[in-house]
């Protein structure tokens, strides 16, 4: 009996694996300057981050770009159960960096290198909360590596892809429900390596443009792109019990392992970029994505235990694709100097009776903004801060017999610079 409240506790803590502050557990902010237009950025791709938002557009790319920027997101998370008026997460501060570089091959080729954060989370509840069997401390962080190639087929139209690597490294501990004469509960840690493989294809269209190919003061651009699944399986991970009473030893051996995966979604994107002059020193963009998340792939976990002893276990999450938009838009003066603006509104693909603490999510929406400065003709650096709040009702987890009503709020400044050559 021990042992089955022990790997009830277990498998929603190895769920925590991917855990990130966004619908689901995605961060679709992966440049500078795409947050400040919410996360839309597949008709506009205006830096080598193109590369991750849709490779088709490097080809709206010349010469030698190199892209790079870092955020700090600030999470706050309380909830409210019905035992407890406030809980607060203790969540530190996640710093996701971005990198890439695309380059001119010949006239119709681009070829480029991207390395990003998507998922990633650091946070923690007081030891001894009312859900210390679901959890206790997150930390995670995952780098995808994405080499990608372009090539124009016509005038109007591009093409690209890239390979994409992921690896994702974690740690969790939380308590379990046994005790001793010295303690009042142990404790289980759990930590490892995972690995993803997968891809990104896109088309870009300079669909229409009014002037010459080097002036052109009225532009409309389209794109779509599709990043597929990434199935992340770790291996062998590391389970460490501690605090466990010497009677209960053999049922809860002090180390083993477990294998597992997790089908982080595919995505699609499709998104527009209009571009137009009004004046000699005003230019003006409006932009528009839409993006479908493939998330009912993550509709459970299976876990599989090295002791013999410990029998492999399953949990249902239920999730279900989700839909999201984000819009934005800029003014720049002179070419130099550039104010933009951003929202977006993110579907949750969870649904009530499978609504856990470690994932605290709901449909929201964020308010964004960001200025850009281009020192010269090489060398520019853009600046953004994105800002989500909801509160939700009472949620409940069925399966735990948790019921809580959450309220989040992030905010995320970032900083990018911008190299061309």
């Amino acid at each position: 009996m021990k042992k089955i409240l022990l790997l009830c506790s277990l498998l929603p803590l190895s769920s925590t694996l991917f855990t990130a502050r966004a619908g689901g557990f995605q961060i679709p902010q992966q440049s500078i300057k795409s947050m400040a237009y919410g996360g839309a950025f597949a008709g506009i791709c205006g830096d080598a981050s193109a590369l991750f938002y849709n490779p088709a557009g490097m080809n709206n790319l010349y010469g030698q770009n190199f892209t790079a920027g870092v955020m700090g997101l600030f999470p706050y998370v309380s909830l409210q159960t019905p035992s407890y008026s406030n809980i607060d997460q203790t969540s530190k501060v996640y710093t996701p960096i971005d990198f890439y570089w695309v380059g001119q091959f010949c006239n119709k080729v681009r070829i480029g290198l991207g390395v990003n954060n998507q998922f990633g989370s650091a946070a923690s509840y007081p030891t001894t909360w009312e859900g210390m069997y679901i959890v206790q401390t997150i930390a995670l962080k995952t780098y995808m590596f994405q080499p990608s190639i372009s090539y124009q087929v016509c005038k109007h139209l591009s093409v690209g892809g890239g390979f994409v690597y992921t690896l994702g490294t974690f740690s969790d501990s939380k308590a379990i429900p046994v005790s001793s004469s010295s303690y009042n509960n142990g404790e289980v840690n759990i930590s490892g390596t995972g690995h993803a493989f997968g891809y990104n294809f896109g088309l870009f269209s300079k669909i229409w443009e009014h002037g010459s190919d080097s002036s052109s003061n009225q532009c409309l651009q389209l794109g779509v792109s599709y990043r597929s699944a990434l199935p992340m399986t770790v291996p062998k991970g590391d389970v460490t019990f501690s605090q466990i009473p010497s009677s209960l030893a053999t049922e809860f051996p002090g180390s083993e392992n477990f294998s597992t995966s997790v089908n982080m979604p595919a995505v699609f994107t499709a998104g527009f970029a209009f571009k137009f002059s009004c004046c000699k020193n005003w230019d003006f963009m409006v932009t528009y994505d839409f993006n479908y998340n493939f998330w009912k792939t993550y509709d459970s976990l299976h876990v599989a235990f090295s002791d013999p002893n410990t029998p492999s276990q399953g949990f249902i999450y239920n999730w279900k694709n989700a839909m999201a938009h984000r819009m934005g838009a800029e003014v720049t003066y002179m070419k130099k100097y550039t104010l933009r603006l951003g929202y977006y509104i993110d579907g949750s693909p969870t649904q009530d009776g499978y609504v856990s603490p470690e994932i605290v999510d709901a449909n929201s929406s964020g308010l964004c903004f960001g200025v850009g400065v281009k020192f010269c003709k090489h060398y520019s650096v853009d600046i953004a801060y994105l800002r989500s709040d909801f509160t939700t009702t009472q949620k409940s987890w069925t399966a735990q017999g948790f019921t809580a009503a959450y309220h989040r709020v992030i905010n995320i400044f970032g900083i990018g610079v911008n190299y061309q050559f």
